[in-house]
C-alpha cells in the first residue's frame, strides 16, 4: 500500500496513477500520519476497502505533503556504500570504497533536525555563504513501533515503510577549515531548513520485501546524475536499525535514511534554478526546486 499524507491534514491510498482520501477512516480532518502509523494494524482492513470504494482522482503532486513532517528524530547513515567504481550505471556506488569496518561505519551516523524537511514540489534553499550544495539520493525507512535494543532478524519488523530522501548537503572554507575535518560540522552542513526533502508517500513495508534490491535515480534539469542498487549499502536497513535502536529508542514516524552511493566528486552541485527528480523503484517519483534563501 502506498499512503500520502496532503496538504490540510488529510491521508490518501495511492493506487495506479490516482489517490483516494480517506481521511474519514482516520476520524475526518487533522489526521497525521503518526496516528495512522501507530493504528496501522486496526485501520489496514478499512483503509483497504476505503481505497477500493472511494472515489479517485489523478495523483496531484501540489496536494502532497511530507509524509511524515515532524518526526521525533532523523538518523542518517554516512558513508555506507561499498563505492569503487567510476561509471553512472555502477550499482554499488561512485568514489572510493570505505576502508572502516562495518561496525566502525555504522558509528558515523548523525542526526538531521525535523525542521529540515519539505515535501515533494517544494524549494530546497540555498543559505546564505554556503557556495557547494549536494542532493544525496537516499532510501528512506520509516520506523512502524516503538524499537529498542531489537537484534538484526527482527530489525525489519518494526519497519512501517519506506519513503525517498534527499540528504541535502552544503560546503562552504569555513565549514572545511573547521578542525581540519568536514565531519566536525556535518550535524550544520547537513541541517539547513530544506535540506530533507521527503516523498512522495511511504510504500508500505509488506511491499518491499527486500529493501536492499531496489534501483534508485537521480535527475537534475532532466539529465541523470546518479543511478545505483540499495544493494551495495556496506550496513543494511536490518543493521542500521539494529544499531540505531541501541542507541536511541526509534518511535512510530521516526525516519532513518541509509546513506547515498556516490562520493562527493561525483555529485552535482545544484545552483539556483535547478529542478530535481528522485526516483526509488517500488516506491515512485518526487520533484523538487532548486533557490536561494531570500
Amino acid at each position: 500500500m502506498r499512503i500520502a499524507s496532503l496538504k490540510e491534514n488529510r491521508v490518501a491510498i495511492v493506487k495506479d496513477g490516482s489517490m483516494v482520501d480517506v481521511t474519514r477512516v482516520m476520524g475526518g480532518s487533522g489526521a497525521s500520519m503518526i496516528d495512522l502509523i501507530l493504528r496501522y494494524d486496526s485501520l489496514k482492513g478499512r483503509l483497504n476497502d476505503a481505497a477500493s470504494q472511494g472515489t479517485g482522482t489523478t495523483v496531484d503532486a501540489t496536494q502532497l505533503a511530507p509524509p511524515v513532517p515532524r518526526p521525533s528524530k532523523i538518523w542518517a547513515a554516512a558513508s555506507n556504500y561499498r563505492r569503487g567504481g567510476t561509471g553512472l550505471e555502477d550499482a554499488t556506488g561512485r568514489g572510493t570504497t570505505a576502508t572502516a569496518s562495518p561496525e566502525a561505519i555504522a558509528e558515523t551516523a548523525f542526526l538531521k533536525p525535523s525542521s529540515a524537511i519539505v515535501g515533494p514540489e517544494e524549494q530546497i534553499l540555498i543559505p546564505e555563504g554556503a557556495e557547494t550544495i549536494f542532493p544525496e539520493l537516499e532510501l528512506c525507512a520509516v520506523i512502524g513501533k516503538e524499537a529498542r535494543n531489537v537484534s538484526v532478524d527482527a530489525a525489519l519488523d518494526y519497519l512501517f515503510g519506506y519513503t525517498i530522501m534527499l540528504d541535502v548537503t552544503a560546503r562552504s572554507p569555513s565549514q572545511i577549515q573547521a578542525q581540519g575535518s568536514l565531519i566536525a560540522t556535518r550535524c550544520v552542513r547537513k541541517g539547513y531548513d530544506t535540506f530533507a526533502p521527503c516523498g512522495p508517500w511511504i510504500t508500505t513495508a509488506d511491499e518491499i520485501p527486500d529493501p536492499q534490491n531496489l534501483q534508485m535515480r537521480l535527475w537534475v534539469n532532466d539529465e541523470l546524475k546518479q543511478s545505483a542498487s540499495t544493494g551495495g549499502m556496506i550496513n543494511g536497513v536490518a543493521q542500521l536499525v539494529s544499531y540505531l535502536s541501541r542507541v536511541s529508542t526509534l518511535y512510530p514516524g521516526d525516519l532513518l535514511t541509509t546513506g547515498n552511493p556516490d562520493a562527493p566528486d561525483f555529485q552535482e552541485k545544484l545552483v539556483p534554478g535547478d529542478v530535481l527528480r528522485a526516483e526509488i523503484e517500488r516506491i515512485g517519483s518526487m520533484t523538487l526546486y532548486v533557490d536561494r534563501l531570500p
